[in-house]
């Protein structure tokens, strides 16, 4: 957490280390107050569950190629702990009415995307921003002549309500069980 400073373990940044980097092309989405989180007992970044809440459900967003980007920026002062401010971008290219308005409406959302690199035990694969305080559109734009007339949209974390870790890890035993929890959320309602 932002207010323990100092270093824990051993930070290997080498050839057996090295990732691809990269997402898979769907991401999961959820309306923050219509979602449950179940935090492990000893890691506060680390997301063990989730649950829909009565009649709510996630939503899949599907890509292509590098369509999908997430990341965080670090939020430094002199007088707070550090915090992070979470971003996901991707481009809408659906413009019938409903699907414009469900797109101007995105604000106040939780965004799971997987790594394309993956681990043996399916930690680090799973990671989900906005979870505590959400995320919101900040650049929304589309021009008839600009990326084959696309939406481009950038969800990040409001000035001042930052998140207190760079990331949370989404797993739940492990990869496929993830997986399976996630699929779940965005196809059925929670009872």
């Amino acid at each position: 957490m932002g207010c323990t400073d100092g270093i824990s373990k051993a930070i290997v940044s080498d050839c057996t280390t090295q990732g691809s980097g990269g997402l898979e092309v769907t991401a999961y989405l959820f309306n923050r107050a219509d979602v449950t989180i179940t935090y492990d007992v000893t890691l506060g970044n680390k997301i063990t569950s989730m649950a829909n809440a009565v009649t709510k459900q996630g939503y899949k967003l599907t890509g292509v190629k590098k369509l999908l980007n997430a990341g965080h920026d670090v939020v430094v002062a002199d007088d707070r702990p550090d915090k992070y401010t979470h971003y996901f971008n991707f481009q809408q290219f659906e413009l019938d009415a409903e699907d414009v308005e469900n797109v101007d409406n995105l604000n106040d959302l939780i965004v799971v995307v997987e790594g394309k690199d993956k681990s043996d035990d399916g930690d680090g694969v799973f990671f989900a921003y906005g979870v505590k305080k959400g995320l919101w559109k900040s650049t929304d734009t589309q021009r008839a002549n600009d990326i084959n007339g696309a939406r481009n949209i950038e969800l990040v974390s409001l000035a001042g309500q930052e998140e207190i870790y760079s990331k949370f890890i989404v797993l739940d035993t492990d990869y496929a069980t993830t997986l399976a929890l996630l699929e779940d959320l965005v196809t059925n309602p929670g009872v």
